[in-house]
């Protein structure tokens, strides 16, 4: 038998785009529950490449899209060559499929920062071609619950980022911010996929939401108006631009982001409320990233119904404005906040990566919002007047671009008599962070 020749990666890859190629075949290792028709469809392409080169990153992109769509928890493209054809090559994907069922228990931090528990369980690739069901129960120490189940199928081809999904929750809360208890049941609705060749990313939600607020014996009149039950049904509608490196405390890149809810067909709740999310990230010298945030939303009530509480715009907390309450800024009825017809906030972010470099970053800040009421005559004007300003430094730690979680000491620098201040260390977790 003769003896093989191996060639350094970097040779061979210099020559790849001028050397032709046949794939005469893609075989699996490793398929069990997988149809066949899903790896067809993840693959056909693979067939159309003319060089090795292109052959090569084809793989690779099947190899990774595998993954992302849930058919395959692990996958690696090998490429080799053909017995029969000088030209000709064969695709060895060696995979492994998901756990048919997954379960687990973990402690944590809310957004709020509060410690709590989940218990959640699942099964992916449910047919065989990537349908996933997941349930989860969360408990906190404050005694907030929420049930969530939600079912998601992917829509399937070679580099297809788009699927459908369902989703069915309870929930029952604390708000102390407005003193109240909120018990919340809904069904969701919705669709995720990719425009103008893929460069846009488009979601559409329905949402039918069932709501009880239970004012507290200290909640204001101006709360205590909105308790009892109400029916929001809505549709929002949201595209974006995204070229970050990562979701979650991206080093260079930026996100657009437009949102539009439409309320007012069905139900109680009548409103359009629009949401502009910027976020950008640049590389500094000494391994500094420098990064900055803004969200702008405006509500607009339809009709003659008064928006509802749960509806307004609220900031405050350790996602946007830290330094003050969750939710607190905004106007005020005794010790109860009312939320606002629209809001901005920016943060501006100075990052240093630590040990792991890819997780732990030493973590500066300046922030800032304000908003305006619902019934403002002169929204700009009312914006100007209400700015609160809070910085800080502090930790930030990413797990896997999964979740964000930071320790921040932090001490508010312009604010009015009444706010809820909260200077110190503080402790933030979640995705979504300004």
């Amino acid at each position: 038998m003769p003896e093989k020749t191996f060639h350094k990666a970097q040779t061979i890859r210099e020559k790849a785009p001028g050397v032709p190629s046949i794939v005469e075949a893609v075989q699996f290792h490793g398929v069990r529950c997988t149809k066949n028709d899903a790896l067809v469809k993840e693959v056909s392409e693979l067939y159309r490449s003319k060089t090795l080169d292109e052959l090569v990153h084809n793989s690779h992109l099947a190899a990774r899209h595998l993954q992302e769509v849930g058919l395959m928890d692990n996958a690696v493209a090998l490429i080799d060559t053909s017995p029969d054809s000088k030209e000709g090559y064969v695709v060895n994907f060696l995979v492994r499929e998901p756990k048919s069922f997954t379960a687990g228990v973990k402690a944590g931090v809310s957004t709020n920062g509060d410690a709590d528990m989940s218990f959640n369980a699942g099964k992916q690739s449910v047919g065989g071609r990537g349908e996933s069901i997941r349930s989860s129960y969360t408990y906190t120490v404050r005694g907030d619950h929420c049930f969530n189940l939600s079912a998601m199928k992917p829509f399937l081809g070679w580099q297809k980022y788009s699927n459908v999904s369902a989703a069915f929750f309870r929930s029952l809360a604390h708000m102390p911010w407005n003193q109240s208890d909120l018990d919340e049941n809904a069904a969701i609705l919705g669709y995720s996929g990719q425009l103008f060749d893929k460069k846009v990313l488009h979601e559409v939600k329905l949402n039918a939401i069932w709501r009880t607020l239970r004012a507290g014996r200290d909640a204001a009149f101006s709360v205590r108006e909105h308790a009892g039950h109400t029916l929001k049904f809505s549709l929002e509608n949201a595209i974006a631009v995204d070229t970050r490196d990562r979701p979650i405390l991206a080093s260079r890149g930026i996100l657009a982001r437009y949102a539009q809810e439409y309320a007012g067909v069905f139900g109680d709740a009548s409103f359009v409320k629009n949401t502009v999310d910027l976020q950008a990230a640049a590389p500094l010298p000494f391994g500094f990233i420098l990064a900055a945030s803004l969200q702008a939303k405006h509500l607009k009530g339809l009709g003659d119904r008064e928006v509802h509480i749960l509806d307004r715009c609220y900031l405050g907390g350790q996602q946007d404005v830290r330094g003050f309450g969750l939710n607190t800024i905004g106007v005020k009825a005794d010790a109860s906040c009312l939320g606002g017809g629209a809001t901005v906030a920016g943060v501006v972010h100075l990052y240093r990566p630590l040990v792991p470099p890819d997780m732990l970053f030493a973590h500066a800040f300046l922030a800032s919002g304000s908003y305006a009421s619902v019934h403002a005559r002169n929204v700009v004007q009312q914006l100007q007047d209400s700015q609160r300003v809070s910085a800080g430094v502090g930790l930030a730690f990413v797990f896997k671009s999964i979740f964000r979680l930071e320790l921040n000491y932090t001490f508010p620098l312009k604010y009015v008599m009444g706010d809820s201040l909260i200077p110190g260390f503080h402790i933030g977790a979640g995705v979504n962070f300004l």
